[in-house]
C-alpha cells in the first residue's frame, strides 16, 4: 500500500461533514448544504459551508476552505503527512499498513513492534497493578491520571514481562524477534546462566516518541536507592539515536507552530511540567547537545527559541552548546533565567505559572547573557584587559559570521568597554579574527613533557593524576591524513576513562567533553557513556577495546587496558573527586597546547600587529594557567 492510496480512502470513505464535526464543529444542514461555526476566525453566525458531494468546505467571511486535510492542518497546525495520520488516529485507521513497509527490514519492524507491545505492558502494569512507588510517584511530583495518561507513563515489574511475551509468541518468529529485542536492549542476555531477562525491571517508564508519535525507546527512573542508575536510557541502536530526538515533540508541535515558538528544557519531568502548565510548546533535549535533525526540525517551526534548560554548571554547558548551534544557523535564541531555582518543575513548583511567564516575556538574547556574564563588575581601566573582553566578545558573535546581528552588538559592547577604537577598526579585527579562526587547524605541538599538577587527594593515591600517560605528539597513533591527530588532552582523558570507568556514570564527565576538539573521541566517549549502565562490568575492556576500532583510537585504548585498568569499583564521592581533578588537569594540558600552537604560529606571521596579537594571547593563556597552580 501507499499513502497515495490512503489520501484516495479518506477523501473517498469519509465524508469531509463527519471529519468536520470529528474535530469538534457542530454542522446544521440547511437545504442540500451543511453550516457550521468557522474555527478559523471568530464567527458568530455560521460561515463555513460544508458540501459532501464535493468533498470540500468553504468560509464566506474569512475564506478558509479546502479538502479534508486543509482542514486538519490549518486547525492542528500540522504538515500533510502529519494531518493523515491524525485522521486515521481519529477514524482508526491503520497507519503504519499504507507506509512503504518495503523500506524497512524485518527486523526494524519486528523492533516497532516490540516497542509498541513493550509500551502497553509498561502502562497497563502501573494502571492495573498499582504498584506503590508507582502512585508515589505520580503523587509527589503531582501528575495527574490525565497527564500519566497522555505520556503513557508506566511501570516495568520485577518479573520478565518483555521477554515472557516473546516466549508466548509463535514459534516461527520468535528467534528473529527475540534477536531484535536483544539489538535494541530491551532483552539481554546473561552469558553465566544462559538466560535471558528485562533490562528495565522495578522502574518507572517513559516512552520516548519519534517526531509522529511511534515509540521507538524509553528513558526509566529507579523506585530503589539501591538500584545502580537513577535514570536509564535506551541504548543506541538502529531505531534509536537520542542526539536526533525531543522528548515531547509530537505532542508539541503543533502548539509551537500556532504561537511561533519553542522553550527547550533539560529532561523528560522538566517538558511534562511545562506542558501540564500549560507550556505546551516545550521540548526536552535527550542528551548534552542537540542533533542536526532535531536543529533542523525546531527550525522548521518557529525561528523564536528559549533556552530554558537547568541552572546548574551542566545546564549552563548545555545552553551554550545549544545557543552557539542555533547561531550558526541564523537564529538568536533568548536565555529564560531560572535563578534562584534548579530547573523549570522547581521554579513552577515555588513560583508558579504567571512568573515563568514573565521570565519569557523578559527573556534577552543569550549572546547579550553571555557578554553580560564575562563583564567585571568594576571599572575596567587597564586596556589589555579591555582588549581581551573584546576577543572574548569576538569569540561570542562569531558563529554569526559577519551578519548584521553580530556586527551591532560588537560595536556596542566596545563602548560599554570605553573603547576609543573607530567602528570600522573594530569592524575590521573582527573580521580579522573570523579568517584567524577559520584557518586553524588545532593540530597539537610537539613541546617538552611537563610535570603533573599538584593534586590534593586524600582519598587515594596523591600520585593519582601523575599515574596519566602524557606523551607528546610524536606517541600519537598514526591515523588517515584526513584525521586530525588525537591530541594530548585527549588522551589523558581516555586513559583516565580506561582506568575508572565508573566516573562515566556521572554527568559531571560529560563536560570534560567541551575539552576535545576530536569529534570521534566526543562519538566514543559518548558511546562508552550511554552504554556504561547496560553492560556488565566484566565487559567493558572487551567492549571498550572492540568498540575503539572504529573510532582510530584502538591503540591508546588498548595500551590503557593492559597499563591503565583497575576495575576497582568506586564510591560516588570519590569518582566525583576524580572527575573534579580531571577537569582541573584538562584545562591545564588544553591551555598548554593552545599556548605552544601559537609559539610555533608566531614563526609564521609577517607583521608586526600579527605579532603583537599572538603574543597578547599567550599572556592572557599564562595568566589563566598561573591561576590554575594557585
Amino acid at each position: 500500500m501507499s499513502l497515495q492510496r490512503l489520501r484516495e480512502k479518506i477523501v473517498n470513505e469519509i465524508p469531509i461533514s463527519d471529519l468536520i464535526e470529528r474535530y469538534g464543529v457542530h454542522l446544521v444542514r440547511k437545504g442540500n448544504n451543511l453550516y457550521g461555526v468557522c474555527p478559523f476566525h471568530d464567527d458568530t453566525n455560521p460561515s463555513m459551508s460544508v458540501v459532501n458531494d464535493k468533498k470540500i468546505y468553504k468560509c464566506f467571511s474569512c475564506g478558509a476552505g479546502h479538502s479534508h486535510f486543509d482542514f486538519v492542518m490549518n486547525l492542528q497546525s500540522m504538515e500533510f503527512i502529519e494531518a493523515m495520520k491524525d485522521i486515521c488516529d481519529k477514524f482508526g485507521i491503520d497507519f503504519d499498513s499504507y507506509t512503504n513497509t518495503k523500506e524497512k527490514s524485518k527486523e526494524f519492524i519486528y523492533a516497532e513492534k516490540i516497542l509498541k507491545v513493550a509500551t502497553t505492558i509498561y502502562f497497563q502494569s502501573g494502571r492495573n497493578l498499582k504498584p506503590e512507588q508507582y502512585l508515589d510517584f505520580l503523587k509527589n511530583r503531582h501528575l495527574s491520571n490525565e497527564i500519566a495518561d497522555l505520556y503513557q507513563l508506566g511501570f516495568a515489574p520485577k518479573k520478565n514481562s518483555i521477554y515472557d511475551y516473546i516466549c508466548s509468541l509463535p514459534a516461527k518468529d520468535r528467534g528473529e524477534i527475540l534477536q531484535a529485542a536483544l539489538k535494541i536492549g530491551i532483552v539481554k542476555y546473561n552469558a553465566d546462566n544462559k538466560s535471558h531477562y528485562d533490562t528495565f525491571r522495578e522502574r518507572i517508564m517513559f516512552p520516548i516518541w519519534d517526531h509522529y508519535g511511534k515509540v521507538i525507546g524509553f528513558t526509566s527512573r529507579r523506585i530503589h536507592e539501591y538500584q545502580h542508575a537513577k535514570y536509564m536510557n535506551s541504548i543506541e541502536s538502529f531505531i534509536f539515536n537520542k542526539r536526533n530526538l525531543l522528548y515531547g515533540l509530537h505532542l508539541a508541535k503543533s502548539f509551537i507552530r500556532k504561537r511561533d515558538s519553542v522553550i527547550i528544557v533539560e529532561g523528560n519531568m522538566d517538558q511534562i511540567a511545562n506542558y501540564k502548565k500549560g507550556f505546551e510548546n516545550s521540548v526536552a533535549i535527550m542528551g548534552t547537545a542537540l542533533g542536526d535533525n532535531s536543529l533542523r526540525t525546531l527550525k522548521s517551526m518557529t525561528k523564536n527559541i528559549y533556552l530554558s534548560l537547568d541552572n546548574d554548571e551542566a545546564g549552563s554547558k548545555a545552553s551554550q552548546r545549544a545557543n552557539r548551534q542555533f547561531l550558526e544557523s541564523g537564529i538568536i535564541p533568548k536565555f529564560v533565567d531560572l535563578n534562584p531555582h534548579k530547573d523549570p518543575d522547581d521554579f513552577l513548583e515555588k513560583e508558579g505559572i504567571i512568573a515563568y511567564q514573565d521570565r519569557i516575556d523578559n527573556a534577552v538574547p543569550f549572546i547579550d547573557y553571555e557578554f553580560s556574564k564575562i563583564l567585571p563588575d568594576r571599572k575596567i581601566e587597564i586596556l589589555d584587559e579591555k582588549l581581551a573582553l573584546l576577543r572574548q566578545a569576538f569569540d561570542l558573535v562569531s558563529p554569526l559570521g559577519k551578519d548584521l546581528n553580530a556586527i551591532e552588538r560588537l560595536v556596542g559592547w566596545a563602548k560599554q568597554l570605553n573603547l576609543e577604537s573607530s567602528k570600522e577598526s573594530i569592524i575590521e579585527n573582527y573580521e580579522n579574527f573570523l579568517k584567524d579562526e577559520k584557518s586553524q587547524t588545532f593540530k597539537p605541538a610537539v613541546v617538552e613533557e611537563t610535570p603533573p599538577m599538584e593534586m590534593h587527594a586524600p582519598e587515594y593515591d596523591e600520585d593519582y593524576m601523575a599515574s596519566f600517560v602524557e606523551s607528546d605528539a610524536n606517541e600519537m597513533p598514526i591515523m588517515d591524513e584526513v584525521e586530525a591527530p588525537i591530541s594530548r588532552t585527549e588522551k589523558t582523558l581516555l586513559l583516565a576513562i580506561v582506568e575508572h570507568p565508573d566516573c562515566l556514570e556521572y554527568d559531571e564527565m560529560t563536560d570534560l567533553l567541551d575539552f576535545m576538539h576530536s569529534d570521534r573521541v566526543k562519538e566514543y566517549v559518548l558511546n562508552l557513556k550511554n552504554l556504561i549502565f547496560e553492560i556488565d562490568e566484566r565487559e567493558f575492556k572487551n567492549f571498550a577495546l572492540s568498540s575503539s576500532s572504529k573510532y582510530g583510537l584502538h591503540e591508546i585504548i588498548d595500551d590503557g587496558i593492559r597499563n591503565k585498568y583497575k576495575g576497582i569499583k568506586l564510591e560516588k564521592e570519590r569518582a566525583v573527586k576524580i572527575i573534579k581533578d580531571l577537569k582541573a588537569k584538562l584545562e591545564r594540558v588544553s591551555l598548554e597546547e593552545e599556548s605552544d600552537r601559537l609559539v610555533i604560529e608566531k614563526g609564521n606571521v609577517t607583521t608586526q600587529t600579527e605579532l603583537t596579537e599572538l603574543n597578547t594571547k599567550i599572556i592572557e593563556i599564562r595568566k589563566k594557567l598561573h591561576a590554575l597552580k594557585k
